[in-house]
């Protein structure tokens, strides 16, 4: 297999656009998602800058902790995978075993969550399975590769601290690392 090789732009969008709008799946959203170009891995992109709001107490007080990050904030990280069909026994679910990982750089805290925890819909709630008595598809998918990619909210994901600080956000499916990206988080200013 080709070395793995991908492009992000870091300077692009990462609005939600409107495929996601409509059907609210983290999975559907291409904007800010990285291009792989050629073999096979897991590559993420993230704005350099997130600006947050100091919104309702989200689980936080000065006894208990700095307030966590409003859910609307847009800490978004774009995932894409690209590995062979079963390969670490997945068939072609790789998105499903993605972990996302933020560490303060400050304080060296760490922060973890799973892919599945991006979906905002209950996609999987609604699927109906195949009939029991179906036959196997006769296709070989051995050597299928298989593309995922997703848009995850990591203020909404995990519960990140309401101060400003820089996070190293990496994503991994098993053996496989992503890129590692620096994010800043900064409060946003007030209006005039």
């Amino acid at each position: 297999m080709d070395e793995f090789k991908f492009e992000i732009d870091r300077d692009g969008s990462f609005e939600a656009d409107e495929e996601w709008l409509l059907f609210k799946n983290a999975r559907l959203s291409t904007r800010g998602k990285p291009k792989i170009i050629s073999g096979i891995g897991i590559a993420i992109n993230a704005p350099r800058e997130v600006q947050f709001s100091e919104g309702p107490d989200e689980g936080g007080s000065f006894s208990e902790g700095p307030r966590r990050l409003p859910e609307e904030t847009q800490f978004i990280v774009c995932v894409a995978t690209r590995f062979v069909y079963n390969m670490m026994g997945y068939e072609s679910d790789f998105m499903d075993h993605v972990f996302l990982e933020a560490v303060d750089t400050r304080t060296h805290q760490e922060y973890g969550a799973s892919a599945l925890l991006a979906d905002d819909s209950d996609i999987r709630e609604h699927l109906i399975p195949p009939p029991k008595d179906m036959a196997e598809p006769e296709t070989d998918h051995t050597n299928t590769t298989i593309g995922e990619f997703l848009r995850a909210n990591l203020a909404k994901m995990m519960q990140l601290p309401a101060v400003e600080t820089e996070y190293i956000v990496s994503a991994s499916v098993d053996d496989y690392r992503s890129n590692a990206l620096t994010v800043k988080l900064v409060r946003r200013k007030p209006s005039p």
